[in-house]
């Protein structure tokens, strides 16, 4: 096996190792099994709050932070958005 042979399968390998572990933080975060975008209900299960509650974190929103888009009546908040800013939020906490 050459250097550059060596170099490549060593790089295969390093790739093989992030995608590995790339997959494993998705399905740790639910990735595949949540939609996108949720709605108060599913947001509010998430955060184990109620809907009301939710609803007020959604009108607040620009002085909190909390990650939510309007489409006329319907508010729907973004998955991803929804985790970090829970990170944020337990981080403030500390």
């Amino acid at each position: 096996m050459t250097f550059e042979e060596s170099i490549r399968q060593i790089i295969r390998e390093e790739i093989e190792k992030h995608l590995d572990d790339i997959k494993h933080l998705l399905e740790s975060h639910g990735y595949n099994e949540v939609p996108r975008f949720l709605k108060v209900p599913e947001a509010a299960e998430i955060l184990r709050i109620g809907k009301t509650a939710t609803y007020e974190l959604c009108q607040q929103a620009e002085v909190n932070g909390f990650p939510c888009i309007r489409d006329g009546n319907k508010i729907r908040i973004p998955y991803t958005a929804l985790m970090n800013w829970i990170d944020q939020q337990s981080k403030h906490a500390m």
